[in-house]
C-alpha cells in the first residue's frame, strides 16, 4: 500500500499539483503547535480529508493505517505562514497566479491583498483563489487605494465606503494623508458597514486619528510623526518611546511593522549591495516590467538620485534603527502585530515573507514572537483561527515541514521540506515544480518584451 502511493506521489509531483490523499500520517516529527513556545519532540500526527485528527507520541500504537505515510523524523512541523501586506501589481490573472505559487512554495497560505489597482478586480482575485482546482493562498481582498485623489471630502469618503461595502471587499486601505473630515467620515461608514480600516498612518494628524483604525501598516510612519515633514529624524527619547507605546497599547490596535521593504532600499542605493540584490536567486522571479522599472535611475524608484544623497541615505539609515526600536518595544509590550512584507520590486512575494520575519528578528524580537505574529496572530486577525494559526486537533491541516528548528534561528523557516494546504501534500520536489514553472513563465516574459522593442 505505502509503496503504491509513494509512486503516485511521484506521478502527481510532476504536474506541480501536490498529492490529495484522503489521510495522511506523519511519523517522528518534532510538532511546534504555536500554542506556546514549546516543541513536542517525535509525533505522530494524523490527516484525514484535510483535517488534523489525531498528534500523540510515536510509541503510542496507531488507531489505523493511512492512505500516505511521510517519515519526518528530525523534521519541524509549524502551522503555515500569513502576508497580511501582499501586492498583485499587474492586472494580469495569469500572473497572479504566478505568484501565488511563489507563496506556497515559501509556505505563505493565506494573503490579505492591500490594494486594487487600475483595472484590478481582487473580488474576482478571491473567487479564483477559492477554486479547489487553483493553487493558490486564502485570499483576502482589500478595495480601491483610498487617498487624497479619490477621497477629497466626506461625500466622495461615504461614497467610498459604501463601494466597499456593496463589492463586499473585506478592508478599506488608506494610503497617504486625507483631509481630516473625510477620513473621520471614511471610518465611520466603515464601522457602520463593519469594513474593517487598514493602511498609513495620518501623519499630518495627532496619532490618536490614526489609532482609531483597526490596523496600522508601515511602522516607520509612527516614526514619522515624530519627526515631521523635515528629512531628519530626531533622536528618541526613552520617555517618547513609552508615550508612543502606552497610547497604541491602550488604543488595541493592531500594527503590521512592514520592517523589510525599508531595511531593502540601502540595497537600492549601494552600487555593490544592489549588484548582489540583483544576483540573489529570488530575484530572478521579478516581473520585467517591475525590473525595468527599479533597474532606471530616471523613474522615481529607489535608484532615483534623490535616494542616493548623503541627507537621504542617513535619514534612511536612521528610520530603520528608530522603526527597529519602536517594533521591539511594541512587542515587549505586548502589542499584537502581524507579519506584512509589502513585496514590491526585487522583493519578491513568498520569500519577502521569510524577510521580513528577518528583520523581525533582527529588530530584537524573539523566534517565537516572530513566528507567533505569522502564523496564530495573523490567523486570529483574519478571522480564521478556529480553523488556522495553530497546530491542533480539527483545524486545517495548514503547515509547513521544515528541516530545521525556526525557534532557534529565524531563517530556518526558509527551510522548507514540504507544505500541506487545502487538503493537498507538496513535497520538495512539488514545490521546486512550482517554482520552475515561475521561474519558466517570468523568462518567457522577458523574451517576449525583448522582442517588441527589438
Amino acid at each position: 500500500m505505502r509503496a503504491g502511493f509513494r509512486l503516485f506521489l511521484v506521478v502527481l509531483c510532476c504536474s506541480g499539483t501536490g498529492l490529495k490523499a484522503q489521510s495522511i500520517v506523519l511519523e517522528g516529527v518534532n510538532l511546534i503547535p504555536m500554542t506556546s513556545e514549546t516543541v513536542l519532540y517525535n509525533q505522530r500526527v494524523r490527516v484525514e480529508q484535510g483535517k488534523i485528527t489525531a498528534i500523540g507520541p510515536m510509541d503510542e500504537k496507531p488507531v489505523q493505517p493511512a492512505e500516505l505515510h511521510i517519515d519526518a523524523k528530525g523534521k519541524y512541523l509549524i502551522p503555515a505562514f500569513s502576508d497580511t501586506h501582499f501586492h498583485q501589481h499587474r492586472n494580469d490573472i495569469a500572473d497572479t497566479e504566478l505568484l501565488f505559487k511563489l507563496l506556497i512554495a515559501n509556505g505563505v497560505t493565506s494573503v490579505r491583498s492591500m490594494a486594487q489597482w487600475n483595472q484590478q478586480d481582487t473580488v474576482a482575485i478571491r473567487q479564483l483563489a477559492a477554486k479547489p482546482e487553483v493553487i493558490a493562498p486564502y485570499y483576502y481582498a482589500s478595495g480601491p487605494q483610498v487617498n487624497a485623489d479619490n477621497v477629497k471630502n466626506v461625500a466622495e469618503a461615504l461614497a467610498m465606503a459604501d463601494l466597499h461595502h456593496q463589492r463586499g471587499y473585506d478592508f478599506i486601505k488608506v494610503h497617504g494623508n486625507l483631509d481630516q473630515q473625510a477620513y473621520l467620515a471614511l471610518l465611520e461608514r466603515a464601522a457602520l458597514h463593519g469594513i474593517p480600516v487598514t493602511g498609513h498612518a495620518q501623519r499630518h494628524l495627532p496619532l490618536h486619528y490614526s489609532l482609531r483604525m483597526h490596523s496600522l501598516a508601515h511602522i516607520e510612519e509612527l516614526v514619522v510623526l515624530l519627526a515631521g515633514q523635515q528629512l531628519q529624524i530626531p533622536k528618541v527619547t526613552p520617555l517618547q518611546l513609552s508615550q508612543m507605546v502606552e497610547q497604541i497599547k491602550q488604543s488595541g490596535i493592531t500594527v503590521s511593522p512592514t520592517l523589510s521593504i525599508l531595511a531593502l532600499i540601502p540595497d537600492y542605493t549601494d552600487e555593490k549591495r544592489y549588484q548582489l540584490l540583483q544576483q540573489r536567486y529570488e530575484s530572478q522571479f521579478i516581473a520585467y516590467g517591475e525590473y525595468q522599472w527599479f533597474t532606471n535611475p530616471e523613474n522615481r524608484s529607489y535608484q532615483h538620485q534623490f535616494f542616493k544623497t548623503p541627507q537621504m541615505k542617513k535619514y534612511i539609515a536612521d528610520l530603520i534603527q528608530t522603526a527597529q526600536l519602536l517594533t521591539k518595544a511594541l512587542s515587549d509590550a505586548g502589542v499584537p502585530l502581524l507579519v506584512g512584507s509589502d513585496n514590491l520590486g526585487f522583493h519578491i512575494a513568498g520569500f519577502s515573507l521569510h524577510e521580513e520575519m528577518q528583520q523581525m528578528q533582527n529588530a530584537g524580537m524573539t523566534a517565537y514572537q516572530v513566528l507567533k505574529a505569522a502564523t496564530s496572530d495573523s490567523a486570529r486577525y483574519l478571522g480564521r483561527q478556529a480553523v488556522a494559526g495553530t497546530l491542533e486537533v480539527g483545524k486545517n491541516a495548514e503547515f509547513v515541514l521544515l528541516s530545521a528548528n525556526p525557534l532557534q534561528q529565524i531563517s530556518n523557516t526558509k527551510r522548507i521540506e514540504a507544505v500541506m494546504h487545502k487538503g493537498r501534500w507538496f513535497d520538495r520536489a512539488t514545490l521546486d515544480q512550482l517554482l520552475a514553472e515561475a521561474l519558466a513563465a517570468r523568462k518567457a516574459e522577458k523574451s517576449l518584451a525583448e522582442q517588441v522593442t527589438q
